[in-house]
C-alpha cells in the first residue's frame, strides 16, 4: 500500500447533516407518538440517538419518538413574547448514511390560559366639574398566551339611570363600539393602553360613586373586575337657610342665656367645603354691636343675652342672620328672623301641707285617703285651662273663678293600682305642669305565689325555698316569716325563708315518716 493511500484513509472526513422541522401543539398528551423516523426512507435504518430534550422520548427499536413529560410553550419559552421561536430539538445519527438527522419541533401555542387582571377590585377617583373627555389608565388584564391566543376583547358595563350601558373594544378587529354622547366608554390606543374616557363633567352632588365591571375575554375564557370611579367634593355650592323667615316668641321675664331659635343652614358639599359659619348681621336695620342677642358662629344658637325687662316699650325686634360655607369671598344665604315680645301670663300655685319636690314639678298624695282630697290651688291672671280634661283622671276641678280653681282628688288613691296622674295648666300662652305621686302605706298582705318552690333534696336533708310576695312599696313589701305554733320537732327550723328538714342525727323514726 503506498503511503499517499495511507495518508487518505487516517484523515478525518466530513459529516453530513440533515435537518426536518415539525409542527407540534403544546399540551399534546403524554405518551403520543409524535414522529416515525421509519418515514424518512424505505431501508430499515438503525438510528444511534446523539441529544434530545427530556420532554420527548425515543423508541430505539421502533424508531417512534413520543411525548415523555407535559409541554407547556409558556412555561418553555417565557420570554417568546412574539411566539415566533419555541422549540425542541434530537439529534441522531443515521447509521445507514452515516449522517446526523436533526429533528426541530416547533410548539405552537393554544388558548389554554385565561387573562388575569391583577385585582377583582379597582378604585379611582376623579374631582367633579371635570373637563369632559378626560382619560383615565386602567390595568389590563394579563394573557401568557401568544397574541393571537390573548385577550381579544375589553367590555366595559355599567348603569346609569336604570339603563345598561356597554362600550366595547374589539383588539383583533380594532374596533370600538359606542355612542358619541355616552358618559363613559373605554379606549385603547396606538400604545397598547386601556384608558376609561370620562365624557362628561361630573357632579357629586347629583352622583358620588359610579360602579363598573369590566371585562376581558379571549374568546375562550372570560373573567371581570369592579371598577368603582369615586367624585370628589369641590367648593361648588352655598349655602342656603331651611327658611327663609323664622318667627320666635319670648316673653320680658325670659333670662339670659335662653335659646330662642336654633337656626340651620345646609351646604351639599362635603367635609370642609360644608362646614356653615354663622353671623348676626344687623337688629332693626343697624349692623352696629348689640349685647341682646348673640349666635353661635358654629352651631347656629341664638340666644338672649341679657334682660328685656327695661325694653316693656319694644314689641318687636327684625334679625337679619347669614351663614356661608366659610370660602374666600363667598356670598352669604340670608334669614330674617323676627323675635316678638309678649306679655305672658303668671300661673301660681299652692300646694298646701302635701310635700312638693323642690322645683316644684312633684306633689306627693297618700294613698286611701278620702276622695275630694285637697291637691292644688292655682290661679293666674288669664283664664285657666287644666289638662287632661274629661273624668276619672285622678282629680276633679272646683272652679272659683276664671282665674282660680281648686285641684282635689276625684278617688281613694290605690298606689297598687296607678302610681301616678299628671296635671297639665294654661293660661293664655304660659304653660305648667306637675305629677301626683301616690305615695305608699302598708295596706297590702304578703301572697304565696305557690306553696313550695326550689326544693333541695339531700340524704337525710331538705330545704325548701318559701316564695311569698307583698305588693307594698318598699319597706311595706318586704315579706318575712315567722313559726306559727308553740311545739315544732326539733329536726325542723326555719331559717329565714327557708324551711329546713335535717333528720341527719335523729333516731326519731317519724323524721322521714
Amino acid at each position: 500500500m503506498h503511503l499517499s493511500t495511507i495518508l487518505f484513509l487516517l484523515l478525518p472526513t466530513l459529516i453530513q447533516s440533515r435537518q426536518q422541522e415539525i409542527s407540534l401543539n403544546e399540551e399534546t398528551p403524554i405518551g403520543t407518538v409524535i414522529f416515525d423516523l421509519n418515514t424518512l426512507s424505505s431501508s430499515s435504518i438503525t438510528y444511534q440517538l446523539l441529544e434530545s430534550s427530556s420532554l420527548l422520548a425515543f423508541n430505539s427499536s421502533t424508531n417512534l419518538i413520543s411525548i415523555a413529560k407535559r409541554i407547556d410553550r409558556d412555561t418553555l419559552c417565557p420570554n417568546d413574547e412574539t411566539c415566533s421561536k419555541c422549540q425542541l430539538t434530537i439529534k441522531f445519527y443515521d447509521m445507514f448514511y452515516y449522517d446526523i438527522l436533526l429533528l426541530v419541533f416547533n410548539i405552537n401555542d393554544i388558548n389554554d390560559n385565561p387573562p388575569i387582571f391583577s385585582s377583582n377590585t379597582y378604585s379611582i377617583s376623579l374631582t367633579e366639574n371635570n373637563i369632559p373627555g378626560i382619560k383615565i389608565r386602567l390595568s389590563k388584564a394579563e394573557d401568557i398566551d401568544c397574541a393571537s391566543n390573548g385577550v381579544q376583547l375589553y367590555e366595559l358595563t355599567y348603569v346609569l339611570h336604570g339603563h345598561v350601558m356597554i362600550s366595547s373594544i374589539n383588539l383583533l378587529l380594532k374596533h370600538q363600539n359606542h355612542t358619541k354622547n355616552q358618559p363613559f366608554y373605554l379606549l385603547y390606543d396606538s400604545n397598547a393602553d386601556l384608558y376609561l374616557v370620562v365624557n362628561q363633567t361630573l357632579d357629586r352632588e347629583a352622583q358620588n360613586e359610579y360602579i363598573f365591571t369590566i371585562t376581558a375575554n379571549d374568546y375562550s375564557h372570560t373573567v371581570s373586575s369592579k371598577l368603582t370611579l369615586t367624585v370628589l367634593d369641590v367648593n361648588d355650592h352655598i349655602a342656603r337657610f331651611s327658611q327663609s323667615v323664622y318667627s320666635v316668641n319670648i316673653s320680658y321675664s325670659a333670662t339670659p342665656g335662653t335659646i330662642l331659635l336654633k337656626l340651620t343652614a345646609h351646604d351639599p358639599d362635603l367635609e370642609q367645603n360644608a362646614r356653615i359659619y354663622y353671623s348676626l348681621l344687623s337688629i332693626d336695620g343697624s349692623a352696629n354691636k348689640n349685647d341682646l342677642f348673640q349666635i353661635n358662629s358654629h352651631t347656629g344658637e341664638l340666644r338672649l343675652v341679657s334682660n328685656l325687662t327695661h325694653l316693656e316699650s319694644k314689641r318687636i325686634f327684625k334679625l337679619i342672620v347669614g351663614a356661608s360655607d366659610g370660602s374666600n369671598n363667598a356670598i352669604p344665604a340670608l334669614t330674617t328672623v323676627y323675635i316678638n315680645i309678649i306679655q305672658q301670663s303668671i300661673i301660681t300655685i299652692t300646694f298646701g301641707s302635701n310635700r312638693v319636690s323642690s322645683n316644684g314639678s312633684e306633689v306627693f298624695i297618700q294613698e286611701n285617703l278620702p276622695n275630694s282630697t285637697f291637691i292644688a290651688y292655682i290661679t293666674s291672671d288669664k283664664a285657666l285651662q287644666i289638662f287632661p280634661e274629661g273624668n276619672h283622671q285622678g282629680f276633679y276641678i272646683q272652679k272659683l273663678s276664671d282665674n282660680s280653681i281648686t285641684l282635689l282628688t276625684d278617688r281613694s288613691y290605690d298606689r297598687e293600682l296607678k302610681s301616678f296622674y299628671n296635671v297639665s295648666i294654661r293660661s293664655g300662652d304660659n304653660e305648667r305642669s306637675f305629677r301626683i305621686l301616690v305615695t305608699d302605706i302598708n295596706d297590702c298582705q304578703p301572697t304565696w305565689n305557690s306553696s313550695l318552690l326550689n326544693i333541695n333534696i339531700e340524704p337525710y336533708l331538705m330545704v325548701l325555698t318559701l316564695n311569698a310576695t307583698d305588693y307594698d312599696e318598699g319597706q311595706n313589701g318586704k315579706v318575712g316569716y315567722r313559726k306559727k305554733g308553740s311545739v315544732w320537732p326539733k329536726w325542723v327550723d326555719l331559717v329565714e325563708n327557708r324551711l329546713v328538714i335535717n333528720c341527719t342525727n335523729q333516731t326519731d323514726s317519724t323524721c322521714w315518716n
